[in-house]
């Protein structure tokens, strides 16, 4: 078939040339945009502004008209040559809608015939898989037998981590005890938030998004590993005696760790304490602490923040009327080749796990979570979602009703899903779906609920998303799709510590069924 589209091109690129020789039309040249559309759609002027889209004007009173066919110029009309000019536009014509024909048009992924294709991967290689070697790579021990560097390094507990520290930073800045936290600042660090000033407090510290910029190479000879990464962030600052202000914030930090520091267990990924000893941050003077006489910002016990750069900061809350369109909907899905082998090893220990019930599960998760959103109850999204990701949520829930209005989603469903990604640790299974779904999105006054002030009561709303599931490494069978607690089996009751109110347990966590970790959106994914 390839031989044909050749023939087909190259008959389409020599007809206009062929006959520009004949007719040798004067002043035709191809240059992008110029005057009139020929299709009657409007096109992009050379000026840069958008030019009238009208279609050909016959009637046109002067003795000249330039034409365009695709946003090219080809050539001038004379009112003294219609037919020799009809004749080149109609060939030209022919040539651009053969061309066109003969181009490999991009592939659709909205109208995949095929639920479980999966297109090839991104060439950029995933970040989060070069810093998971923290887990493999390792140096050889007195034995000559290699032992990986931190075999329970986890990139989900690491994730934990820094949002928790993030906030963490930010209140003891806005309490006035940022030499508490100086177990984890460098001094560059612990300057740059010292020069952002003295407030009474800081509160409502949210983290929205967390990308990873770069991380460095581990190999057996590294010393010491170093990520970047950024965070979009809101919070709000306490003043004396000026009304409170909330801000827009986009940081970059760098941390700093060596290779021979071992991660924290789950229980601990979210506190905060001497990195050597355990003692309490209080007990910190400058960088040493007191009780065990170490200098311990040095990267040999724990991450250290070792840089900071302040790349947004803007007096602004959160955004919360108006329509923002989708973005990267139709971007290729960033696929792991080795997702589909990661989830059979995982059901190969789990005889009750398959892709179907983890499909329900994510159409479970996602029901629920549109009800609770849109009738103003988040806590019953509890027992589906993990603790970073219900704060969040709750922050946005409760920016909305502090300005009155009200968030609605309407007839919101599922269209496709897409397993991506499946990563295990010592911890937990993480599995990655990109998610298709489309529905009514708007936000309403809520002493007014015809009063629309952003998205639309009749246009839905196709989207994307990657939506990442944890579960624990020891937890077996089928995930739930209705709402009964996995642990004592009670109708599902979850208070907003996310234990159930029957039987105590924390079913938030992983610890008995997959749950929502994370929600990345299409442009950013990183894999």
């Amino acid at each position: 078939m390839r031989a044909p589209r050749r023939s087909l091109r190259w008959m389409a690129l020599l007809a206009p040339l062929l006959l520009c020789g004949v007719l040798s039309v004067p002043d035709a040249e191809a240059r992008p945009g110029g005057g009139h559309s020929f299709s009657g759609s409007s096109s992009r002027g050379s000026s840069g502004s958008r030019g009238s889209s009208g279609g050909r004007s016959w009637g046109s009173s002067s003795s000249s008209t330039r034409i365009s066919v695709g946003g090219v110029s080809v050539g001038t009309h004379s009112n003294n040559g219609d037919w020799t000019f009809l004749l080149f536009v109609f060939v030209f014509f022919i040539a651009i809608v053969l061309v066109k024909a003969t181009r490999k048009e991009p592939v659709s992924w909205a109208s995949s015939e095929t639920p479980d294709y999966q297109p090839p991967p991104r060439p950029l290689g995933s970040l989060r898989n070069k810093l998971a070697k923290l887990r493999t790579v390792g140096a050889r021990n007195s034995d000559g037998h290699m032992e990986p560097f931190d075999p329970d390094f986890s990139v989900i507990l690491f994730e934990d981590f820094l949002s928790a520290l993030y906030a963490r930073v930010h209140t003891a800045r806005g309490e006035g005890r940022l030499d508490n936290m100086s177990a984890y600042l460098s001094e560059a660090a612990m300057e740059h938030f010292s020069r952002m000033g003295e407030v009474m407090q800081v509160k409502a510290v949210v983290v929205g998004a967390l990308h990873y910029l770069s991380v460095s190479d581990i190999r057996p000879e590294s010393q010491v590993v170093i990520v970047k990464v950024r965070f979009e962030a809101n919070y709000t600052e306490v003043n004396d005696g000026e009304r409170d202000q909330s801000w827009y914030v986009a940081e970059e930090w760098a941390l700093e760790r060596a290779t021979s520091a071992r991660s924290r267990p789950p229980e601990e990924a979210r506190v905060f304490k001497c990195p050597n000893c355990g003692a309490a941050l209080d007990a910190m003077q400058g960088y040493t602490c007191s009780y065990c006489e170490q200098i311990v910002n040095t990267g040999e016990f724990d991450w250290v923040i070792t840089q900071v750069r302040e790349v947004a900061r803007e007096a602004r809350g959160p955004q919360l009327t108006g329509t923002t369109e989708e973005e990267g909907t139709q971007l290729r899905t960033v696929v792991d080749p080795s997702a589909r082998e990661g989830l059979r090893e995982i059901m190969a220990d789990d005889g009750d796990l398959s892709l179907t019930s983890l499909r329900q599960r994510v159409q479970f998760i996602f029901d629920e979570i549109q009800i609770a959103w849109s009738e103003l109850i988040w806590e019953r999204s509890r027992p589906c979602v993990s603790d970073n990701l219900f704060q969040t949520q709750l922050y946005w829930m409760n920016a909305y009703r502090a300005a009155g209005l009200r968030n609605i989603s309407e007839n919101a469903r599922i269209t496709r899903t897409e397993l991506v990604r499946v990563t295990s640790d010592r911890y937990y299974h993480a599995v990655t779906f990109r998610v298709f779904a489309t529905g009514l999105d708007y936000t309403v006054r809520e002493a007014n609920r015809q009063q629309v002030v952003g998205g639309s009561r009749m246009r839905e709303r196709v989207y994307s998303e990657y939506w990442t599931l944890i579960r624990g490494v020891g937890v077996k069978g089928v995930p739930a799709d209705a709402r009964y607690c996995p642990s004592c089996g009670a109708p599902l009751s979850i208070n907003m510590a996310g234990h159930c109110t029957h039987c105590q347990a924390r079913v938030s966590s992983g610890e008995f069924d997959w749950v929502l970790s994370r929600i990345e959106q299409d442009e950013v994914y990183q894999g």
